[in-house]
């Protein structure tokens, strides 16, 4: 007979443990992209995609006409291709500034703090002429326990790195925060806008 006790404590082993934080991770990562679905339109380009789920979920979207998952890691495109290629889905193992096509959206997950140079984000927006982009970032600093993060952001900071467009809504998820940003129309005047404060 079981002690009341012991039924009261979680008996789990190290290999169930890690399965189980592991499952808790990727529920997280698809619930930011379930977050930012609705907000995406036309043509998507999905910068640091990796294995493509997250694409294949934007494309479900229907005001969304195709998403392009672009990312560096030669393995993760070969299993979105292989998983999650459809009708409205695309992946590319390509150096983003060979990229240049008109895309509406862009989408870059939790990607940015691990670039030496932020201003790639913002140089591919103008150079494919995007005017709806979403970004988000640890809303905590990370780069002292986690070895790929070379970069910790407040939210101004993400807002001045955007010049030339403006954050229209901001949320977060966690120890997540998401920016969304529309390009400023050309003839609009600058005192129209304001940017965004860092309130934390």
């Amino acid at each position: 007979m079981v002690k009341k006790e012991a039924l009261e404590r979680i008996l789990i082993t190290r290999e169930k443990f890690f399965e189980v934080e592991s499952e808790i991770r990727f529920h997280e990562h698809l619930r930011r992209y379930a977050a930012v679905r609705r907000f995406c339109y036309g043509r998507v380009l999905d910068f640091a995609s990796g294995c493509g789920y997250g694409s294949f979920l934007l494309s479900a979207n229907p005001d969304v006409e195709s998403v392009t998952g672009i990312d560096k890691d030669s393995d993760a495109i070969a299993w979105a291709r292989k998983e999650f290629k459809g009708d409205k889905t695309d992946f590319r193992c390509q150096d983003i500034e060979e990229v240049n096509e008109k895309y509406d959206t862009l989408v870059s997950l939790e990607a940015i703090e691990h670039f030496d140079d932020v201003s790639l984000i913002p140089r591919l927006a103008a150079r494919c002429g995007v005017d709806n982009v979403i970004v988000s970032y640890p809303n905590k600093k990370s780069t002292h326990f986690n070895k790929y993060h070379v970069h910790d952001f407040s939210n101004q900071d993400i807002v001045n790195l955007m010049e030339g467009y403006v954050c229209y809504h901001g949320f977060t998820m966690g120890d997540v925060q998401f920016l969304l940003f529309t390009r400023k129309p050309l003839k609009a005047p600058a005192h129209l806008y304001r940017n965004l404060i860092d309130l934390r």
